[in-house]
């Protein structure tokens, strides 16, 4: 079966970050995807000491923390679900930790992953999320893993204003379709 994971970098409960990436997850549900969130706010994973212990051993990351845990999730799930607003033209702290750390992860942990990247933010001009996306991208063009989908959404600061937004909670409910 496959399984679609959510990870939240959005430090905002109940923001329009959490809202897009239930939305793709209640329809990953509805086909019969197992599915389940993350919120990156609430998992204890450290900063990224540029040790490089994982890479002389081959074990991994040495720091014990919550990214072990976040590794399996990953490692057992075909499709992730990036959501991070646009904080200071990046994503925000959680999610940018998340993704350093996979710097120590098994090669494996990437293989024949799909993502779908959610990027709400208060600004109306999407150049604005266009160093979130690339970064992304890059990455994920460098560890093999396929972009899947991008949902960008502008214009919504406020908590829940993204529910005033049809076209982009449509985009949101048809990303399923295309993992």
């Amino acid at each position: 079966m496959t399984k679609v994971i959510g990870f939240c970098g959005s430090p905002r409960k109940n923001g329009n970050t959490h809202f897009l990436i239930e939305t793709i997850l209640k329809n990953a549900a509805e086909k019969g995807f197992e599915t389940e969130y993350v919120s990156l706010n609430k998992a204890d994973i450290g900063f990224c000491e540029a040790c490089d212990a994982c890479r002389k051993s081959g074990k991994g990351c040495v720091k014990k923390d919550g990214m072990q845990v976040m590794g399996e999730k990953m490692k057992e799930s075909d499709v992730w679900v990036l959501g991070t607003p646009v904080y200071w033209w990046g994503p925000t702290a959680q999610m940018k930790v998340f993704t350093d750390r996979w710097y120590g992860l098994p090669r494996e942990t990437f293989q024949n992953k799909k993502v779908i990247l959610v990027v709400p933010m208060e600004d109306t001009e999407e150049k604005t999320a266009s160093h979130v996306i690339g970064m992304y991208q890059d990455a994920f063009d460098y560890i093999g893993v396929e972009m899947a989908d991008i949902i960008v959404a502008k214009g919504v600061m406020e908590a829940g204003a993204v529910q005033a937004k049809p076209d982009i909670i449509k985009q949101a409910e048809d990303a399923v379709n295309k993992i």
